[in-house]
């Protein structure tokens, strides 16, 4: 038996563009700006006691980094989370998964269904406010998860767990299958 390993030319790439690219849930952004929010807050809280306390030395540089947190946060509120949003979509295909982000870097990470080895519907506080979920998917030969699709409506998260675990499950059999034929 011989084995081709043909070249393949970008020409003959399917491009992931014209593929139906599904976007998280829009109630995301507020999922997003609560955390900015909360991110934001201890860190201004502690600068508001300095300048509270009136110590002197560290007076004008608690103004200055409390000034740059609050334009800061105000800028990942109006301009960032909703690109970051906007930006944030899944592809599921029959044989594999892909995730793109970005604002400023564009990001897409891909799995294929075959590699994945463990799902999670994870949900934390706020999210949970907004009936939302993360869905997390870990492949094999990886110590962290390798695909993490926030901003999903909970009951569409738990979906798209199912649909890859049976679809994971059934290429497991065939491979059995296949696998008991040569033997």
């Amino acid at each position: 038996m011989s084995l081709q390993d043909a070249v393949v030319t970008a020409e003959q790439l399917p491009p992931l563009d014209r593929e139906p690219w599904s976007a998280i849930s829009p109630s995301y952004r507020a999922v997003l700006r609560w955390t900015v929010l909360l991110y934001c807050l201890f860190p201004l809280i502690g600068l508001g006691l300095v300048i509270t306390f009136n110590l002197e030395h560290l007076q004008t540089p608690a103004k200055i980094a409390a000034a740059v947190l609050i334009v800061f946060a105000l800028f990942l509120l109006g301009v960032w989370v909703p690109r970051r949003v906007h930006h944030t979509q899944y592809l599921l295909r029959e044989l594999d998964i892909h995730k793109r982000t970005g604002f400023w870097w564009h990001k897409t990470v891909s799995a294929g269904t075959n590699r994945i080895q463990h799902i999670e519907v994870t949900q934390g506080p706020i999210e949970r406010l907004y009936r939302l979920s993360k869905l997390v998917l870990y492949t094999a030969g990886g110590y962290q998860s390798d695909i993490k699709i926030p901003g999903l409506p909970t009951d569409e998260a738990h979906r798209l767990k199912q649909y890859l675990t049976e679809r994971i499950a059934t290429e497991e059999l065939a491979d059995a299958e296949t696998d008991h034929g040569q033997h």
